[in-house]
């Protein structure tokens, strides 16, 4: 295979090619129609509406494209974005956009017939352009993704494989490594270094050539042997997709490895319109990235706190959700939900009637406290346990040292956690819910800088009364639901699809 530069805006000629096509006004404008053309290509990957994509095709098209179906692309992306803009926070994370009503307006139509006059049609193509923070990173990696899908991408699954072994698989494991960039191959892009805290120079980012499997570098002696160089591009790989960073490949790894470069291209253009969360996002924020298992802190703009988070099962989804921290509760007890007692704690109580009393719950009914040998007389007599439960505090609080409360109709908030060593799981899908967070200590400092010092914060967990503390300034909280999204060095990072939220994407290539 001979290697060749993918230029910008190859996909167009990869997959529709528009040679012969004849001459139209908008091709007086090459640059707002190349431009209008690639912003088409982002929403058909994300696949946000069927009518769109069809609109997209048909304007890229050779059989065809006209200078009216470039006009109907532009006043459908029109449409599609004043859509958009009227959407809540939570449809836009869900993406609820596949049966808006594109409906154009007359004075859509009167500025593209005066711009067409004009020869201005970049200046409505501009207008167009969503504030994504990185657009032009993001159309670099998109170019580069579509030019890998041109190639075969077969399945390259396997047993699981640990540095030293040999085989042909590492030899394709190696090259498709090389084409996404985690090891070095000549004349193609790669990570400089998946550790954020080392960021690559912007010009770095050129389109890749198509590495040619028959050319191995030389420092490789035998491609077949999964050796020291391959073991690095593994590890930072499996650092890009949120895996174990331990070298081994094994179905988590091989199933990233054999996503194809147009999925990963739609994951990563659905994450990034759900980045656009609003007009105007506030100065300090909280943002709770749910399959990313992570939390940060936005100081005037600027990360202060980073902190990596437990969300809940897929049977019990922490919610898509924007609120408020109103409070810090120190040493809070923990009211258990009817949910939890229901489903987690009476089937457990059959096995283990001592659990409750050794976790320090108190059972309680309308008149107070219920005695031991009252809730199990009626529970074991198949009177169930309409009882509530009431955690004190305590080091085996569920709840950990510290609560954050946030006003929602869902009962959903973040807290501490006494169960450290789950935060080293590489799947942190395991709460009820509510958000645990490793660094709760750190965020409630933060949160209540302006009223004590850390030192009278430690003093008050350590008396072990429970305090419900006033936020001066609540801080607004943005729980996501991003897979996908660049790094600080413009290179993608994707995470498991935890509540499914993309499990169907159609191919906008193909009719249908």
């Amino acid at each position: 295979m001979t290697g060749y530069r993918v230029v910008f805006g190859l996909w167009l000629l990869l997959y529709v090619g528009l040679s012969g096509v004849a001459a139209s006004s908008w091709r007086d404008e090459p640059e707002a129609r190349l431009q209008l053309h690639q912003q088409g290509l982002e929403l058909a990957l994300a696949d946000v509406h069927p009518t769109l994509t069809l609109w997209w095709r048909q304007a890229v098209s050779v059989d065809t494209a006209s200078d009216e179906a470039d006009d109907r692309l532009l006043l459908g992306m029109q449409a599609f974005w004043r859509y958009w803009a009227s959407l809540s926070f939570v449809d836009r994370q869900y993406l609820r956009t596949t049966d808006a009503f594109l409906s154009f307006r007359e004075q859509d139509h009167l500025e593209l017939q005066l711009a067409a006059e004009q020869q201005r049609r970049y200046v409505l193509v501009q207008g167009l352009a969503p504030g994504y923070a990185n657009h032009d990173q993001l159309q670099q990696q998109l170019a580069r993704l579509l030019a890998l899908n041109v190639q075969p991408w077969p399945a390259l699954r396997t047993a699981t494989l640990r540095p030293g072994v040999r085989g042909k698989v590492i030899s394709r494991i190696r090259e498709r490594l090389g084409l996404l960039g985690d090891i070095p191959v000549a004349g193609a892009p790669s990570l400089p270094d998946v550790d954020d805290t080392v960021y690559a120079p912007a010009d770095a980012f050129h389109a890749p050539e198509i590495h040619d499997p028959e050319i191995h570098d030389p420092e490789i002696h035998d491609p077949e042997i999964y050796d020291a160089g391959l073991e690095q591009g593994i590890r930072d790989f499996q650092r890009r997709h949120g895996l174990q960073v331990d070298g081994v490949i094994g179905p988590q790894t091989f199933a990233w490895l054999d996503m194809t470069p147009l999925r990963r291209a739609q994951l990563l253009m659905r994450s990034m319109l759900r980045t656009l969360i609003g007009d105007k996002l506030p100065s300090s924020y909280l943002l709770v990235n749910i399959p990313e298992y992570r939390l940060r802190l936005y100081q005037d703009q600027v990360v202060v706190l980073e902190s990596d988070v437990i969300v809940g099962k897929d049977e019990r989804k922490t919610p898509i959700m924007a609120s408020n921290i109103t409070h810090v509760v120190l040493n809070p007890p923990w009211n258990v939900p009817r949910s939890i007692i229901e489903k987690d704690i009476v089937p457990r109580l059959y096995r283990d009637p001592g659990y409750l009393e050794r976790e320090g719950f108190e059972v309680l009914d309308g008149a107070g406290r219920v005695s031991r040998a009252e809730w199990q007389a009626r529970l074991y007599n198949g009177g169930g346990f309409p009882y509530r439960l009431r955690q004190q505090p305590g080091s085996r609080n569920a709840l950990g040292a510290y609560k954050f409360h946030l006003p929602n109709d869902d009962a959903i908030y973040l807290h501490d956690t006494p169960v450290r060593h789950l935060f080293s799981r590489e799947s942190r899908a395991l709460s009820s819910g509510c958000v645990r967070v490793a660094g709760a200590e750190q965020l409630a400092d933060w949160l209540l800088s302006d009223q004590m010092s850390l030192e009278r914060l430690t003093a008050l967990k350590a008396s072990g009364v429970t305090r419900w503390l006033p936020v001066a300034r609540p801080l607004p909280v943005f729980m996501v639901y991003w897979p996908g999204w660049l790094g600080p060095d413009g290179w993608p990072r994707f995470r498991n699809d935890i509540y499914d939220f993309d499990r169907t994407l159609h191919n906008p290539f193909t009719a249908g």
